[in-house]
């Protein structure tokens, strides 16, 4: 449930980088859609501080991270503001620090040896194929998102992610056999009422700044002549 707290974070984030300009009723859909997810995924739970600061910690640093994508993309003086030229530089920083933080605390190495997903070469094949198709998938997802934010903004990147999360829970139940209580269904009723929502304010939003740009006239001055 506090991880379905990364829009708040993500919006707060794009007014201080002015990438937003603070409005209540932005505020109110960001609002309840967050509602309808915590509502969605609310369940029993067992509260452990440590747990708790460490996926409040990620949620910051996700809206923080989504911004400065953002501020890398639509500036560019920096010279990042192609999508793949910009996974092109992240990527091997990625991969370091989660190979090193891996290596720590997850011992790699000894998972391999002792899993019974790489204990021949069958295995070892169809491990190394799932995890091919995971990655492909993953590099079309991020890219994907890079060029959502480039065209548009960060808080349209959490819309769809919210989206997603419907998405996602719809599948379980339809191929899992997972069960809703009300609660969740009335989460979820909510998550869809945020997102109209916020598509029409998108809308109304776009057809303000075209009819402002339609209505602004040239001004000329009253000592301008035409000339033979």
């Amino acid at each position: 449930m506090v991880k379905s707290s990364t829009p708040i974070w993500v919006l707060l984030f794009s007014f201080i980088f002015g990438f937003e300009k603070p409005r209540v009723r932005l505020v109110a859909i960001i609002g309840l859609m967050v509602t309808g997810v915590i509502l969605t995924v609310e369940g029993e739970t067992k509260f452990d501080m440590i747990g708790f600061l460490l996926v409040l910690v990620a949620a910051v640093v996700s809206g923080l991270r989504w911004n400065l994508t953002q501020l890398l993309l639509q500036q560019d003086r920096l010279g990042m503001d192609n999508p793949i030229a910009t996974l092109y530089h992240l990527s091997p920083i990625m991969f370091v620090t989660m190979l090193f933080l891996s290596l720590i605390f997850e011992n790699p190495i000894h998972q391999f040896k002792e899993s019974e997903h790489f204990d021949n070469i069958f295995h070892i094949l169809e491990s190394f194929g799932l995890m091919s198709i995971g990655g492909f998938l993953a590099l079309a997802m991020t890219l994907a998102e890079l060029y959502l934010i480039k065209s548009t903004n960060t808080v349209t990147l959490s819309v769809a992610g919210i989206s997603k999360e419907i998405v996602v829970i719809t599948l379980s139940v339809i191929f899992f056999g997972d069960v809703l209580t009300p609660k969740n269904l009335l989460g979820l009723f909510v998550s869809i009422l945020g997102i109209i929502w916020y598509n029409y304010y998108k809308m109304t939003k776009a057809k303000q700044t075209d009819s402002a740009q339609y209505h602004m006239i040239p001004m000329h001055t009253s000592s301008s002549k035409l000339e033979d």
